[in-house]
C-alpha cells in the first residue's frame, strides 16, 4: 500500500539533529573536568608548598631540640671542669666541650639553612596562590561559559524532541517500527538519501528501476548492501515542498 514517506523523511533529519546534539552533550562533562583538573593542579601546587613549609618548620624545630640536649651535655661538661683534680681530666673534658661546639656549630648551620629555604619556600607559596587567584577566576568563567553552552543545547535538544514526537504522530506504527529496528542495527541511522542512483551511506549502486521508484517516496525500499529505508530529496518547489535539515 502506498504511503507518504515524508514524515518519516523529517523524522530521519530530526534524529541526526538530536543524535548531534547528544554526542555535543556527552562532551560536556568531560570539558568540566578538564577544567576542574587545571584547577586542582593549581590547589595542589599550594598544598605542595604548604607541606614542604611545615615538614621545614618540623624539621627545624627537631634541630632546635638536638641544640638544646646538647647544650645540656656542654652545660653538664663545663660544671665538671671544676671539679677535675688532674690536668689530664681538664684536658679531656675541655676536648669534650669543643667537640659539644662543633656539634652545636654543626646544628645550628643546619637550622640556619632551613630558616633560608623556608623565606624561599614562602615566596613560592605567594607566587602558586597568585597564580591560582589569576587563573581560578579565569577558569571559573570558563566553567560558566560551558554550562550555558550546555543549556542552550538541552533547550535544542527539547525543541527537537517536541518536534519529533509530532512527526512520530504522522508516521504508521508498522514503519516506525521498522525504522527503529533499523536504526538500531545501524549506529542510529536508520535511513540514507537515494542519489545519482547511489546510497549515499555505504555507496551501494541502486538499479535504475529500483532508483525511480524510491524516487517517489511512497513505499519502504531498503538498500541491498547496508539495509537502510531509501529515500529521495527532489528540489524544493511549491508544488512538491520538501523541508531540508537546515529548516527543521
Amino acid at each position: 500500500m502506498p504511503e507518504n514517506l515524508y514524515p518519516l523523511i523529517q523524522l530521519h533529519f530530526l534524529d541526526q539533529q538530536i543524535g548531534a546534539l547528544n554526542q555535543t552533550l556527552s562532551r560536556i562533562p568531560g570539558r568540566m573536568q578538564e577544567v576542574d583538573k587545571k584547577l586542582e593542579r593549581f590547589h595542589k601546587n599550594i598544598q605542595e608548598r604548604e607541606r614542604l613549609i611545615a615538614e621545614n618548620q618540623k624539621t627545624r624545630k627537631e634541630l632546635e631540640g638536638d641544640v638544646a640536649l646538647i647544650e645540656t651535655k656542654r652545660k653538664r661538661y663545663q660544671e665538671q671542669l671544676d671539679t677535675v683534680k688532674t690536668n689530664k681530666e681538664y684536658t679531656g673534658l675541655q676536648h669534650e666541650i669543643e667537640t659539644v661546639n662543633a656539634a652545636i656549630r654543626q646544628v645550628e648551620d643546619k637550622i640556619i639553612a632551613k630558616m633560608e629555604e623556608a623565606e624561599q619556600l614562602k615566596i613560592l607559596l605567594e607566587e602558586a596562590k597568585h597564580a591560582r587567584d589569576k587563573e581560578e577566576s579565569i577558569l571559573l568563567e570558563e566553567k560558566k561559559v560551558i554550562q550555558l553552552e550546555a543549556d542552550q543545547l538541552q533547550s535544542q535538544l527539547d525543541v527537537l524532541k517536541t518536534k519529533r514526537n509530532e512527526w512520530v504522530a504522522k508516521v504508521p506504527p508498522l514503519t516506525m517500527e521498522i525504522y527503529e529496528r533499523t536504526a538500531s542495527k545501524r549506529r542510529g541511522i536508520a535511513m540514507a538519501e537515494a542519489r545519482d542512483e547511489l546510497c549515499t551511506e555505504c555507496q551501494m549502486r541502486i538499479r535504475p528501476q529500483l532508483f525511480q521508484e524510491i524516487r517517489r517516496n511512497d513505499t519502504i525500499i531498503t538498500c541491498e548492501s547496508c539495509s537502510r529505508i531509501l529515500f529521495f530529496m527532489p528540489a524544493v518547489n511549491p508544488e512538491n515542498p520538501v523541508i531540508q535539515p537546515s529548516q527543521l
